[in-house]
């Protein structure tokens, strides 16, 4: 029997920003780290946290791709100021990095000690996540993909990492520039699709994803291209739901395979899952059974009757918001393939098929 799990409290819609000040009041939060992007100092939002939360510090120099590094100096910023809790604002890559320092109160070692040795409760503070991207679903999730020192993007995963309270307020996310509501809105899209197929699923994360897939399938081409009130508003109902499904599932060999191209081609995120999704749709499908069902269910959710329109269908998403859709778009030859399949050989149980180095250089190919 597979349990579902999900230890937060959500709070969703427009104006629930607000609430994230009674919740820490709540939790008896009397000095908090917010560690949030630069652009957020500079917003109406930040005054409104000055004036409500009278003594925090703050943390702004979360990049994209957090690195262990900045974790660090995340924490020790944390354990030199004595807060007692953190509040990260900002996209995937913010909650990502925040989720961790929250686990690294009084924590003397690098996080990179997490990949040997999970972190332990006495060391966590409560973590309040507020996304301003509709897209990582980082709020929702046990997940923290960071760039370890060699350069690597590994996942960190533990209970611990939940948030205690999630605030998904649409509004935060009308200021996104087209670019990033693409690259964001896309990833939801990958990750519920990834969850729906996934072998780990559920009835529970089956309901999720099919919902995130609905929404995000028809409202990110608006979204990108002539936002509007409801278009933010749905994405930011997709990526949640499609938070609330993978958080569950795990992520599949897409998400696997997008590690090397952002890393070696600079891809970002979104874009990089998003490439070879279509091609797994027709490899998880090509064996029947289970997985082959679960593909054309996908391909219903999105309007198509086979497997092959569905494909099609996903690589006119892609070209619509401006996503490559070619591995040769992002200087991607033949002969790098090779540094792509060595990170790629590590099964993942919630691959709905196996794959085998034969099948990654077959899909490089077939798709550069």
């Amino acid at each position: 029997m597979k349990k579902y799990f999900l230890p937060v409290k959500i709070i969703f819609g427009e104006k629930s920003y607000q609430k994230l000040f009674s919740e820490l009041e709540g939790a008896g939060v009397k000095k908090p780290l917010l560690i949030c992007g630069s652009h957020f100092v500079s917003s109406f939002k930040y005054k409104d946290f000055e004036e409500k939360v009278p003594v925090f510090e703050v943390f702004t120099g979360v990049e994209p791709n957090p690195s262990t590094s900045t974790v660090d100096r995340a924490a020790s910023l944390l354990n030199s100021s004595q807060c007692d809790a953190v509040v990260g604002i900002g996209g995937g890559s913010v909650l990502d990095a925040a989720k961790v320092v929250a686990c690294m109160h009084g924590f003397k070692k690098s996080c990179e000690s997490f990949y040997r040795k999970p972190p332990h409760r006495k060391n966590r503070v409560p973590f309040f996540a507020v996304p301003t991207t509709s897209g990582s679903g980082s709020e929702a999730t046990r997940y923290s993909v960071l760039t370890r020192s060699d350069g690597s993007k590994k996942t960190l995963r533990h209970d611990l990492f939940y948030a205690r309270v999630a605030i998904v307020d649409p509004e935060l996310t009308y200021s996104m520039p087209p670019e990033v509501t693409a690259a964001t809105g896309i990833d939801a899209f990958c990750q519920s699709v990834e969850a729906y197929w996934a072998k780990t699923a559920t009835p529970q994360t089956d309901a999720f994803a099919a919902e995130a897939i609905g929404l995000a399938y028809h409202s990110i081409f608006k979204a990108v291209n002539d936002p509007d009130k409801q278009a933010r508003q749905n994405m930011s109902l997709a990526s949640l739901c499609a938070a609330q499904a993978f958080s569950n599932t795990g992520t599949t060999a897409c998400h696997q395979v997008s590690y090397p191209l952002t890393r070696h081609f600079g891809l970002v995120h979104g874009f990089a899952v998003a490439i070879t999704l279509q091609w797994f749709l027709g490899f998880y499908s090509e064996k029947g059974g289970k997985a082959g069902e679960k593909c054309l269910e996908i391909c219903r959710l999105i309007g198509a009757k086979t497997i092959a329109e569905g494909r099609e269908k996903l690589i006119g998403l892609l070209s619509s918001i401006g996503a490559p859709t070619k591995l040769r778009e992002i200087g991607c030859r033949p002969e790098d393939f090779q540094k792509i399949v060595a990170v790629c050989l590590e099964e993942r149980p919630q691959n709905p098929r196996k794959h085998t180095k034969e099948d990654i250089e077959r899909m490089l190919a077939e798709i550069c």
